[in-house]
């Protein structure tokens, strides 16, 4: 993110400043800050910005009125609300109107990190467009199929549910559906059910009323109604409770919402997509997910391989993430070698595209030679043995300015301690002490551990780092906790 520019409009001298130090430690090229919505606009009008983060209620020039003025200016940065209980009805106008995403306060850290880390992945997928409005990398005969499929599928409005494994670009053909169908002028609502809380899942997506329950003080609205006039993504679909299941089946057949604490309900427009890593089929017959629903999800059913399965897609993949990357972290623009391409041709890929994307970020950002060799792919992580083999490299005809900015001798990486990048010790979630004497137990909550502390307690990324999904790591922590472990401490 070292190329990207925010722009932080808030008068609350602590609110803007807690979040502009919150976005620095991303390490976001540069965070600039307004104290009202007039000086919000001054800015946004002589600089271009990736972000816009403003307060929805500020004296003199609130909030939307500033998104309101930029729009007819002509200004097109996404711009997110950050607002109170009493301000939602707003918000949502404003969702409606082309805003990107509001947050509701109080919010964490992780709340901001998650919104500015969303918005630049999104922002660099708009790159990708080789199939009308968005579109997708592939080669493969079956990939054809599935987004010829995904155009006529996007015409209708069937219940899509989009099945394979993590990372194999699920939500990215939901996307596709949703801006080739009738809805696309509408906004794309996507909710992870994984990595909500199961107390908290229902609210979120049916909204309530003030006095539905102990502390709410106002009305919140739901993610089907924001989503009303667009399409409503139900990601990881399989992780939602049985107790909500027959709620959600009413949505089905119904379109139709109730909000907790109302004793009306409200007719919605919106298309509803679903994705899942897991076997609805099977268990809906172990009794772990309604049968019902399940038939009314799978109305229309489309199956993303793994990319182990279309690896003639990979050539047109990795070509495209170095080029990306490339540009990201100013690069320049290298080649495969052979051997390289053979690594990855031959590797399984459990993690599908995405961990395909990371390992040509990490390629492209360690490269030192005049082309990507294998040594650079890293693919097992940076450890003790691959450390020692891209030693035993000759230098002779690397790029010197490429060895500086690897190693910190002139570039933007670790340029405040001139720290080697391939680090062996403990910071490393790759190598941690394995001695005698360890049960897997605790080199799993090791590796979790160590994950936790690389990416300073962003759950949702170390969950993408580990292979497991956010409630999982949840689960596990809750574990440790419970077993006395005071994992605070550790980290």
């Amino acid at each position: 993110m070292d190329n990207k520019k925010i722009l932080i409009v808030d008068d609350d001298d602590n609110m803007r400043e807690a979040m502009r130090e919150t976005i620095k430690r991303m390490n976001v090229a540069e965070v600039d800050t307004a104290v009202n919505g007039r000086d919000g606009y001054a800015k946004a009008t002589s600089a271009i910005y990736d972000l816009i983060i403003s307060d929805m209620r500020m004296p003199d020039i609130d909030g939307f009125t500033m998104f309101e003025m930029l729009k007819v200016t002509g200004i097109g940065a996404p711009v997110c609300f950050v607002t109170a209980f009493g301000t939602v009805a707003g918000a949502v106008e404003a969702l409606k109107e082309g805003a990107y995403d509001y947050i509701l306060k109080p919010f964490s850290p992780e709340v901001i990190e998650e919104l500015v880390r969303r918005t630049f992945e999104l922002k660099s997928a708009d790159a990708l467009k080789p199939v009308e409005k968005r579109g997708a990398i592939y080669k493969s005969a079956y990939m054809a199929h599935v987004f010829s499929l995904a155009r006529d599928v996007a015409r209708s409005e069937a219940t899509v549910l989009i099945t394979g494994e993590s990372g194999t670009g699920k939500e990215v053909l939901a996307r596709f559906i949703h801006e080739n169908s009738i809805h696309s002028s509408g906004p794309f609502v996507a909710i992870n059910c994984a990595a909500i809380p199961d107390n908290l899942l229902e609210s979120e997506l049916f909204g309530y009323e003030k006095g539905a329950f102990t502390g709410a003080a106002n009305r919140k609205i739901g993610k089907f109604e924001i989503a009303s006039g667009g399409t409503i993504l139900l990601d990881e679909v399989g992780e939602i409770p049985l107790h909500l299941q027959p709620k959600l089946l009413r949505v089905l057949q119904e379109k139709e919402i109730e909000r907790l604490g109302s004793e009306k309900t409200q007719k919605i427009n919106t298309r509803i997509l679903a994705t899942t890593n897991r076997e609805l089929r099977t268990m809906a017959n172990e009794g772990s997910f309604r049968e019902d629903l399940f038939y009314r999800l799978n109305v229309i059913s489309m199956e993303l391989p793994p990319l182990r399965d279309r690896k003639e897609d990979l050539p047109e993949l990795v070509n495209f993430f170095v080029k990306k990357y490339s540009e990201i972290n100013h690069k320049p623009f290298r080649d495969l070698s052979e051997d390289a391409l053979n690594v990855l041709t031959e590797y399984a890929w459990p993690g599908n595209v995405r961990e395909l994307e990371h390992t040509m970020e990490r390629a492209t950002v360690l490269a030192r030679g005049k082309k990507i060799e294998a040594a650079d792919l890293f693919l097992h992580g940076i450890t003790v043995d691959s450390f020692r083999k891209r030693q035993a490299e000759p230098l002779a005809e690397q790029d010197d300015d490429t060895v500086k900015n690897t190693y910190g001798g002139g570039g933007n990486n670790n340029k405040d301690s001139g720290e080697t990048n391939l680090r062996t010790d403990s910071d490393s979630p790759s190598v941690f002490n394995m001695g005698a004497g360890l049960t897997i137990a605790d080199m799993e909550r090791e590796l979790i551990l160590n994950t936790l502390r690389k990416v300073e307690w962003n759950r949702t990324r170390a969950a993408e780092m580990l292979g497991i999904t956010v409630r999982t790591l949840r689960n596990k922590l809750n574990e440790y906790r419970e077993a006395g472990i005071n994992i605070e401490e550790l980290l």
